[in-house]
C-alpha cells in the first residue's frame, strides 16, 4: 500500500506546488511509482510545472462526476516514466465534493502507487478538512517571514485536529543575503516556533523559477544541488 502526503501551506506564495512537483520527481527517480494530485481546483499549476498542460483530457472533476474512470484521468510523464499526474479542473469547481469522495480516492490511489503527493489549496480550514481526509502525512511549507511561520504553526495545529498527525515542514526561499538581525526570522526562531521535524531547506534560486516556467522540474537536472536537496527530502519523508 502506498502513502498519501499532503503538500500544504497556511500562506500563499510559499512554493507548495514547486515542492509537490519536485518531491514527486525526485521520488520517481528513486524508483518509486509516484502520483501528483493537483487539488488547486479552478487554479491548477502542476501541469505547467511538469510540462503536461497540453495532455490533459480528463480531470478529477470528471472522475467525481462519473464522466470517466480514474485511470483515464491519470497521465504519465513524458520523461520520468514512474511519475504520473492527476489534474483538477482549471476553470470550474467540483460540485458536491466532500470528505467521503477524497477518502475513497486516496484509498484507490494507494493500491496503484507507492507515493501520492497531494498539492493542496492554501487553507487552515474549510477545504483543508476535505482534502486531509484519509491522508497519511503532511509536508507544510514556510518561508522566512513571521507571517508565514505563524500561519504554519496554525496549520500544524489544525492538521492534528483533523487527524493528520505525521507532520513535517520545509523552509523555502531562504536567502543567504538576509541581514543578521530580527527583521527576518532566522533558522533558530523558525525551528523553535514550528514544533515538528524539519526535512529540508531550499535557498532562493532563480534556476527553480526558470525550471517551473520551462516545464522541466529542477529535480530532473541530474547532479544539481537542488536535485540533491529534493532527493534528500524524499529520503527523510519515506523513512
Amino acid at each position: 500500500m502506498g502513502k498519501v502526503i499532503l503538500s500544504c501551506s497556511g500562506s500563499g506564495g510559499t512554493g507548495k506546488t514547486t515542492f509537490a512537483v519536485n518531491l514527486g520527481t525526485a521520488a520517481a527517480l528513486r524508483g518509486l511509482k509516484v502520483l501528483i494530485v493537483d487539488m488547486n481546483i479552478g487554479r491548477r499549476n502542476a501541469d505547467i510545472y511538469l510540462g503536461m498542460e497540453d495532455r490533459i483530457l480528463f480531470d478529477l472533476g470528471d472522475v467525481i462526476s462519473g464522466l470517466c474512470k480514474l485511470d483515464k484521468a491519470i497521465i504519465q510523464h513524458d520523461v520520468c516514466e514512474d511519475l504520473y499526474l492527476l489534474s483538477c479542473p482549471q476553470f470550474r469547481d467540483i460540485d458536491g465534493i466532500g470528505p467521503g469522495h477524497i477518502k475513497a480516492l486516496y484509498g484507490a490511489l494507494r493500491e496503484r502507487f507507492d507515493l501520492v503527493i497531494v498539492d493542496c489549496p492554501v487553507s487552515v480550514s474549510g477545504v483543508l478538512r476535505i482534502f486531509s481526509c484519509g491522508a497519511d502525512a503532511a509536508l507544510m511549507l514556510t518561508t522566512p517571514d513571521y507571517l508565514s511561520v505563524r500561519n504554519t504553526e496554525a496549520l500544524s495545529e489544525k492538521l492534528e485536529v483533523l487527524g493528520v498527525t505525521e507532520l513535517y515542514y520545509a523552509i523555502n526561499r531562504m536567502d543567504r543575503s538576509y541581514p543578521d538581525n530580527d527583521a527576518v526570522p532566522d533558522l533558530s526562531f523558525i525551528t523553535k516556533s514550528i514544533n515538528v521535524p524539519l526535512v529540508g531547506i531550499i535557498t532562493e534560486d532563480i534556476t527553480i523559477h526558470s525550471a517551473n516556467n520551462s516545464g522541466c522540474p529542477i529535480a530532473l537536472v541530474s547532479g544539481s544541488d537542488m536535485a540533491h536537496r529534493f532527493s534528500d527530502m524524499v529520503a527523510r519523508l519515506i523513512n
